[in-house]
């Protein structure tokens, strides 16, 4: 019998695996091919989303105008509105032509749209993961700092450039198959022309977000580019009309590129190079900043604390309400902006309605028995359609702050409290009421300096912009509803979401020609004229009973499912 006692064991020889090329380019094995898979919903919502879009509306507008004579008609309305009504579309350049039309009416909604997704995308990309403390672990294996932002940085390009393929390739098959009038189609350098410039405005935008991001955090970043982003874009638009504005319509890449309209065949290749210019060196700065600074350390924006009142330290509304109160008053800030600008404008606006009866009497088709001529009637026109959409992502911020309780695990404490579930549902619900509160009531102000300054009533606007509340507190509802059932990390998505289907149902819907009971699903199609004094009562009545279904949804929901699933 032997024994083995003193030997000494055989060493255990082991292989550390490799990931596979496949693995690293779409998967675990990279830090770029995981940031590409966890992208790949959004890459593949925005492509599919625009090639829809850009196809869609092109066979509209040729099954629309499909004579000579109805292009001829179209292109003398087109003539007839005022400078000061063609802010929110483009410059008008050929538009009794496919391109010319699509780019006019359309073409400079969808880097709205590019933007938003970069901007959310790139404010987060590095900000999200420093915020949870994800990013320590994945610092501590080894990988240089500059390595890891350059592959993140990398999966965003990389589904910016697929997105810029996708709408190539839908403008190419538009010229291909719509059977328009001759001048309809579309080259392949006016397909490219508008894909290039497409995608660069939206990097443009990110790239502020990221490099803000490593500073001021990834909410702060996110404001700051959004309102460099809607402000550039409306400064552009206005500037033919108020030439005082140009100056900062020049500013930003809206003003750079506003003479390359592709899709008109009129081109300026050489107004994209700042745009890239500027989109290279924020993304630098944006990897160097992430490079040289700790992780997650970021500094505030300065700004006044709120006074000890509203901090919210006195119980859950409260406390609920006081961390909504800065969200809600930049908001109610920008509306305001927005609001006083374009009342301000109404005088411009009333001169230049004179010089064009045409569009007067077409005016009159459209709202029969009110008086368009008005500032009341600028703001219906301008300020209602735009002022919605920016109220429903508003209340998708004022959703996340509610959310961000469960998605930070602080909701955890709050329930070891004498809280019940119920209760913080319904806290979080009164807070996004009176978020949309203080942003109607800051959009209000806005209006009513500006239509004060031209002389205008200011009763009837002021009163009109309670829509405003309206929208946004049942946009808010729906995200409190769905966070109580589901969870609340995909409550502000689904608002924001609502609010574009809802945009597109608005204004997309006579172009693709839905039916008259799609088209009604959207909830800003039932509110009236506000601005004029006609209040429709099915728009408010359901606004009130979103909001209080919602809330009761949502508090009766959270009390049946686990936190955090």
């Amino acid at each position: 019998m032997t024994s083995d006692i003193g030997r000494r064991p055989a060493p255990v020889v082991g292989t550390i695996p490799t990931a596979s090329l496949r693995s690293r380019v779409y998967g675990f094995g990279s830090v770029f091919g995981k940031t590409l898979r966890d992208s790949r919903r959004a890459v593949i919502a925005v492509s599919v989303l625009l090639a829809l879009l850009l196809i869609g509306v092109s066979n509209a507008i040729v099954s629309e105008f499909a004579t000579p004579e109805s292009r001829q008609q179209l292109a003398a309305i087109v003539a007839a509105v005022p400078p000061i009504l063609q802010g929110l579309a483009g410059r008008p350049v050929n538009v009794d032509t496919l391109g010319g039309y699509l780019s006019y009416k359309y073409g400079y909604f969808f880097p709205l749209i590019i933007s938003l997704w970069s901007i959310i995308a790139l404010s987060g990309t590095l900000a999200a993961e420093s915020r949870r403390g994800s990013m320590e672990f994945l610092a501590a294996t080894g990988k240089p700092r500059r390595r890891i932002a350059i592959q993140k940085l990398s999966g965003h390009l990389i589904g910016l450039t697929i997105v810029m393929t996708v709408t190539f390739v839908a403008l190419l098959v538009v010229g291909a198959t719509v059977d328009g009038l001759p001048g309809d189609e579309i080259s392949i350098d006016a397909a490219a022309g508008y894909a290039v410039w497409l995608i660069l405005l939206g990097l443009a935008a990110g790239s502020v977000a990221f490099a803000l991001a490593p500073f001021v955090g990834r909410g702060s970043a996110a404001g700051v580019a959004g309102a460099v982003m809607f402000g550039g874009f409306l400064f552009s638009g206005y500037q033919a009309a108020i030439p005082a504005i140009a100056p900062l319509a020049n500013l930003t890449w809206w003003g750079w590129t506003a003479d390359h309209i592709p899709l008109a065949n009129e081109f300026d290749w050489a107004s994209l190079l700042p745009v890239a210019v500027v989109a290279v060196v924020m993304l630098v700065a944006g990897i160097e900043a992430f490079v040289r600074r700790d992780i997650g350390a970021t500094n505030p924006i300065p700004s006044p604390s709120l006074p000890r009142a509203l901090v919210g330290l006195r119980g859950p509304t409260g406390r609920a309400i006081g961390h909504n109160l800065p969200s809600a008053l930049a908001w109610g800030l920008g509306i305001g902006i927005f609001g006083f600008a374009i009342a301000g404008s109404g005088s411009s606006f009333l001169e230049q309605l004179n010089d064009a009866p045409d569009f007067v009497r077409l005016l009159d088709q459209i709202f029969p028995g009110f008086d368009i001529g008005s500032v009341g009637g600028f703001l219906q026109l301008l300020f209602v359609e735009f002022g919605l959409i920016l109220a429903g992502l508003a209340a998708a911020t004022l959703v996340a702050g509610w959310a961000s309780d469960e998605t930070s695990g602080r909701l955890e404490f709050l329930l070891a409290t004498p809280l019940p579930r119920a209760r913080w549902v319904l806290a979080g619900g009164i807070a996004v009421v009176v978020g949309a509160a203080i942003v109607t009531a800051m959009a209000a102000t806005g209006i009513a300096i500006g239509s004060a300054m031209v002389g205008s009533e200011i009763s009837g606007p002021v009163v009109g912009t309670l829509v405003i509340g309206l929208f946004a507190a049942a946009m808010g509802s729906i995200g409190i509803a769905v966070g109580g059932l589901t969870r609340t990390s995909i409550a502000a998505p689904v608002v924001a979401i609502v609010t574009i289907v809802t945009w597109f149902l608005d204004i997309l819907g006579p172009a693709f020609g839905l039916p008259d009971a799609v088209q009604q699903l959207a909830l800003t199609s039932h509110y009236g004229f506000t601005m004029l004094g006609d209040w429709d009562p099915v728009g408010v009545v359901t606004s009130i009973v979103f909001v209080l279904g919602g809330i009761t949804l949502g508090a009766w929901g959270f009390r049946r499912r686990d936190l955090g699933r």
